[in-house]
Parts: structure tokens; C-alpha cells; sequence
């Protein structure tokens, strides 16, 4: 119930880290599908331009490696990867292409297999769709982006000049124009990916907050009648499963409404909110739960804790409210709040009425009794058969 929704910028962590996990598994589909594509044009054609043994040479460190990134992701979740390591992979695989795209650039225009330009043509080709891929890929990191694409376009821009030395300026314009278009598209995605994530932020937080309107009593900021009746019913459940000790506590501010008819209603709820403090004070473990019963009335769910046990957390909100010193000048027990309370420990077979009838009855016993006391009791079905134990402590 409190976990704190995530910020925008950790969850602009989060989804970046999520997408370019998935980026590593796409990049590595698409390069096993590229190289097989030019693995069969190549073997498909009438004189082969390069044997099979160059293109093995050539084609396995990059079918090796996007294998491998394949193997880890699809076995793995994407939190259980560093976002150090998905750059890194991503870049290594880069390298494996430029080594394939440089190694078939060198050896068809050493043999002239191609024929004129047909060297160019095979390296702007693929150099277009590895720019476009990893630009897509790591578009949420700018500078992994550039750092993956300015090589890539480094390599088609020297082959160009290589080949066609006459003519840089269409090299140079090619890569130029290029770039521009890469970091203004980047700047465009990123602007949409972090406005999907600065939406989904915004949800969750308001999620969060109808989620605490749902369970949290807006005054005291414990929690409500609907949570409370809704962790008790849970926690019966578990210890009918576990055989554990379970206990709860009834609490109500002694004269209440003759500090609302002299103080106003104002100190009133300054009253509430003070005692909403002491006991959330006193159910500090994980599973107790403090909450607003109704009106002036608070209850405590106290799992795993036998009588004696809840005895004790008894004894410490009313020890609680002493050193609290909240006000209370039509008291006839003093000068400050007093509670009287009504602790029961749960019994198997007992559903969650039963129980609170049982700590409801203890409760009405301490105030009959004269009120600042708590009277403690076994829960039965039988609510005659309570055997009770009654405390009023000076």
C-alpha cells in the first residue's frame, strides 16, 4: 500500500534500459536475416563473386556474435542485464559488420568482381541499413547513437572517395545530409519516448493517489475502515494456514465528544491525528496495521502476536499518549487523552466479525470499567465464554 510510485527520470531509466534490451534481440534477428540474404544472393549467382570460404571468413564473426546476443536475451530478462553491457554488445556487433563491409569492399575491388562501382554499390547498401538499424536501436542514448553511426558513415564516406575521387562533394553532401536527418529524427523519438514515459509516470502517481483516497483515511493518514476490514480478513487466512498467533485491538478516545463540545472540532482532529502518531509509532513492524476504525475509534491488526504480546503493545499506546500530553480539559481522568481499549486474540475458526465483536465487547468492558484501560481476552464463538483480563494502569 505505500510503495512509492517510480519518478520520471527512474523511469526513463527503466523503459530505456527495457528497450534497448529488446533493440539488442531485433539488431540480432535482423543481421542473422541479412546475412543469410547475401549468403544466398551470393551463392545464387551465375559465377559466384566470392567463394564460400571467403564469405564464412568473412560472415562468422558477425553470425557468431548476433547469435550470442540472441542466446542472452531470450533466456534472460531485460532487468537481469546491465545497460553497460547492451552498449557494449551493441557496438561489438558494429565492429563485427564494418570488419564484414571493409572485407567485402577489399576483396571484390582488389578482383574487380563487381565491375565498376559494383563494390560501392554492395557497400553503400548495406552500410544504409546498418545506419538506419543501430540509429533505431540506440536512439534513446544520443551519444552511443552517434558513436555507433559516424563510423558506419565514416566508412561509406572514405569507400566513396575511394572509388569515385573525383566527385567528394556528393561524398561528403551524402554524409553530411545523413547525419543531420539521424540527430534530428533521434531528437523527434526521444521527445515522443519521453513524453509516453512522463505519461505513464503521471498515471501511476495518480493511480497512487486514488489508490490512498481508496485505503488511507485522509485525516490521520492511517488507514482506513475499508483497508483494515479488508488486511484483517487476509491475515485470519494466513494464520489458519500457519497455525500463528493473531491479535487485534479496539481503541476509543475516552470523552471525546466533550473535547469537540469545549475545544471545537478543530483541536478535535488535532487530537485524532496526534493519536493517529502514537500508534503508528506502536505498529511499526511490517505487517501491523494502524487504522481510523470510525469517528474517534482506531483498531490495530497485530500478526504473528500472542495476549501477552498484544498486552504489551497495549501498554505502549497508553504510555504513548502520556508523553504525548494531548490536551484534554473536560477529562475526568486528567488533564490529556486517555484511551480504553479492547484487545482479543484470534481463535481458529473465527472469521473476522466474530474477532471484532469479541475486541468490540472488551472494548465497551474497559469503558464500564471507568475508562484509560484496556481489558484483554481469548475470542470465542461463544462470546460468554471470553476469559477476560481487565487492566487499569495508575
Amino acid at each position: 500500500m505505500n510503495s512509492k510510485p517510480k519518478s520520471f527520470d527512474e523511469l526513463l531509466i527503466q523503459e530505456t534500459h527495457i528497450y534497448l534490451c529488446r533493440s539488442v534481440k531485433w539488431t540480432a534477428y535482423l543481421s542473422v536475416f541479412l546475412l543469410v540474404a547475401i549468403f544466398l544472393a551470393t551463392m545464387l549467382q551465375k559465377h559466384h563473386v566470392l567463394t564460400l570460404q571467403d564469405l564464412l571468413v568473412l560472415q562468422m564473426p558477425t553470425l557468431s556474435i548476433a547469435l550470442f546476443g540472441l542466446a542472452g536475451i531470450l533466456y534472460r530478462q531485460p532487468e537481469q542485464h546491465r545497460m553497460g553491457l547492451v552498449l557494449a554488445y551493441l557496438l561489438v556487433l558494429e565492429v563485427a559488420w564494418i570488419y564484414y563491409v571493409v572485407g567485402h569492399y577489399w576483396l571484390t575491388s582488389s578482383y574487380n568482381l563487381l565491375g565498376e562501382y559494383g563494390s560501392l554499390a554492395t557497400v553503400d547498401s548495406v552500410i544504409d541499413v546498418l545506419v538506419f538499424t543501430f540509429a533505431i536501436s540506440l536512439f534513446p542514448v544520443r551519444r552511443w547513437l552517434l558513436v555507433s553511426v559516424v563510423p558506419l558513415l565514416l566508412v561509406s564516406l572514405v569507400t566513396r572517395l575511394i572509388e569515385i575521387p573525383e566527385n567528394p562533394i556528393f561524398a561528403l553532401t551524402k554524409f553530411i545530409s545523413l547525419l543531420v536527418i539521424i540527430i534530428t529524427g533521434q531528437k523527434v523519438l526521444l521527445q515522443w519516448f519521453r513524453k509516453a514515459i512522463l505519461r505513464d509516470a503521471e498515471k501511476q502517481q495518480l493511480l497512487q493517489q486514488f489508490k490512498r483516497m481508496a485505503l488511507i483515511d485522509g485525516l490521520t493518514d492511517l488507514s482506513n475502515r475499508r483497508h483494515f476490514d479488508e488486511v484483517l480478513a487476509l491475515e485470519i487466512k494466513a494464520s489458519e494456514r500457519t497455525g500463528d498467533p493473531l491479535s487485534i485491538i479496539l481503541l476509543d478516545v475516552d470523552f471525546f465528544k466533550r473535547l469537540n463540545d469545549s475545544l471545537g472540532h478543530g483541536e478535535g482532529d488535532l487530537c485524532l491525528i496526534g493519536l493517529g502518531e502514537v500508534l503508528r509509532g506502536v505498529a511499526s513492524r511490517p505487517r501491523d496495521l494502524a487504522a481510523r476504525y470510525g469517528g474517534e475509534e482506531f483498531a490495530i491488526i497485530l500478526p504473528d502476536t500472542d495476549l501477552d504480546g498484544a498486552r504489551h503493545i497495549a501498554e505502549q499506546i497508553r504510555n504513548g499518549l502520556k508523553s504525548a500530553e494531548i490536551p484534554h480539559p473536560d477529562s475526568t481522568l486528567g488533564d490529556y487523552v486517555t484511551v480504553s481499549q479492547g484487545v482479543s486474540l484470534w481463535q481458529p475458526g473465527l472469521d473476522a466479525n466474530e474477532l471484532l465483536v469479541s475486541a468490540d465487547r472488551l472494548l465497551y468492558l474497559s469503558k464500564s470499567q471507568g475508562r484509560d484501560r484496556f481489558n484483554c481476552g481469548v475470542a470465542k464463538a461463544e462470546e460468554t465464554d471470553d476469559k477476560l483480563v481487565s487492566h487499569h494502569l495508575a
